[in-house]
């Protein structure tokens, strides 16, 4: 039995230095669940749930409905019972109670926020399913805190982002699994989210037996993390893994940390988050480990022959397109650190997207491959979307497309058929081409006849104008497109003039 026990804690042991080699590698991602509320005093779902039972009881008083509520929750199906419970009670009531039931205000953030909050130096990003805003206070409100998932996740740094919304905003609350679904359903953003999850280690801390749907939710990361993700750690209370649940997960590739809980607090997993934020003996720090995630980009150093941007020549994969490079290697801590390319301008060089709203997607697709450029803030990106609520249209198109240094053409046939794109945005740009002002650069998304255009005579991409629908991989086309700006950029920098 000793021996047993002495195996459980070695396991147990090189699963939290694992844990460790995440956070050093600055990708670690925390998931956040109601514990965290429950630290205060606030109710976990099953308590709010028990106290939406009493309010139908008193509101509505149909035992049938009661009795429908109630039996919802007994069955630990809490997000169908709150969606019961909102039917019942209509959308003003329920609202109102639930935002008073869970309000924060006046609370101070618990100790384990506040140790979570200790990483923050070191993680990538938070996910939560709190609608209060205990965390965002722990963290002093210093990170962006995002009430939805866009495509944003995918190449952001240092959010609080709130899965199930915000509780001012009752439009934005999320609690049945549907409606999450529903809430990632676009393309383009369950692919960022994808993209963390495939390769950003991940932890889960808070979550419990009673958190809403939360083995669903496990299933949902585990699809949406791909066949070979990196670690994702589940710190639990012992007590709630039964030999069972401890298989389903390890089979679903969680790495299980596992704590005591005997006076029924959670203060051994406060311990190893206070733990984490500790700093590194030499000796473990330097340990030469085994890389827990997935290989970064290289540094962008200056070798013998290289443009002031110091872009190296390597084939950036389409898979990582749009991949963080700031990543420090486990193992590479104590080595001397390189020299560094030189910084990148203060002012980035502005991009500007001349397109067909019909071409949108592509566009949002073109823009995820040149998301290495925009996080060395080199380039900036800028189209029409970026206009804001009041500002006058005309004259933000105009005044970006007179400051751009590099104007992208996306050319198809509703390009050429927009009276606006063809008559405005091409002469405007062609014009500011010939006075050496900026590059032009036709980017051909669909086979049309454009040869005949004022820009026919410009070199296109990707190379040999072939269109980006007719490759049977885009993303080979798109990495094609962003390798033909990314040496305009160099040379822009070189000869900025």
């Amino acid at each position: 039995m000793d021996n047993a026990n002495t195996m459980s804690a070695e396991v147990d042991a090189a699963v939290i230095e694992e844990l460790h080699e995440a956070l050093e590698s600055g990708e670690l991602v925390l998931f956040v669940g109601g514990g965290i509320s429950a630290a205060v005093g606030l109710p976990t779902w099953r308590q709010l749930v028990d106290l939406l039972v009493e309010r139908v009881r008193e509101q509505v008083g149909d035992e049938v409905v009661v009795a429908e509520v109630a039996s919802l929750a007994r069955s630990q199906r809490y997000s169908e019972a709150l969606a019961a419970a909102e039917l019942a009670l209509g959308a003003a009531e329920f609202n109102a109670f639930v935002e008073g039931a869970l309000d924060d205000e006046g609370l101070d953030p618990p100790r384990i926020a506040i140790a979570i909050a200790a990483l923050r130096d070191k993680l990538r990003a938070v996910l939560t399913t709190n609608l209060n805003h205990l965390l965002e206070r722990a963290f002093a409100f210093e990170w962006e805190t995002m009430s939805r998932v866009t495509d944003e996740v995918a190449w952001r740094r240092r959010f609080i982002l709130k899965l199930h919304g915000t509780l001012k905003e009752p439009a934005s609350w999320v609690f049945a699994r549907e409606r999450f679904l529903a809430s990632i359903a676009a393309p383009d953003v369950r692919r960022s989210l994808t993209a963390v999850l495939s390769k950003c280690p991940v932890l889960l801390i808070g979550f419990g037996r009673a958190d809403s749907n939360f083995d669903e939710m496990l299933s949902d990361i585990h699809a949406l993390s791909g066949s070979s993700p990196p670690p994702r750690f589940l710190l639990v209370p012992s007590a709630s893994l039964t030999p069972y649940r401890r298989t389903m997960l390890v089979g679903m590739g969680f790495r299980l940390i596992p704590y005591d809980t005997p006076d029924g607090s959670h203060d051994r997993a406060l311990a190893i988050l206070e733990r984490m934020s500790a700093p590194r003996t030499r000796a473990t720090a330097s340990r030469a480990s085994r890389s827990i995630v997935p290989p970064p980009i290289p540094d962008l150093e200056l070798p013998p022959s290289s443009s002031p941007l110091g872009f190296p020549s390597y084939d950036l994969p389409s898979d990582l397109a749009a991949y963080d490079d700031t990543v420090t290697m486990p193992g590479a801590i104590e080595a001397p650190r390189r020299e560094r390319a030189s910084e990148p301008p203060a002012s980035p060089i502005e991009v500007f997207f001349s397109y067909s709203e019909s071409n949108r997607e592509l566009r949002d697709k073109l823009e995820t491959h040149l998301a290495i450029l925009k996080h060395k803030g080199v380039i900036r990106g800028w189209h029409d979307g970026e206009i804001g609520a009041g500002e006058e249209r005309d004259r933000a198109i105009a005044e970006h497309l007179e400051a751009a240094k590099i104007i992208l053409l996306l050319i198809s046939a509703d390009f050429l058929a927009s009276d606006f794109c063809y008559d405005v945005e091409v002469r405007k740009a062609i014009e500011r081409h010939e006075r050496r002002e900026a590059r032009v650069i036709p980017v051909i998304l669909d086979a049309c006849d454009w040869e005949g255009a004022p820009f026919g005579r410009l070199t296109s991409l990707p190379k040999g104008g072939r269109p980006v629908t007719s490759w049977v991989n885009q993303s080979e086309a798109f990495t094609d497109i962003a390798k033909g700006i990314r040496e305009q950029v160099e040379q822009l920098s070189q000869n900025p003039s």
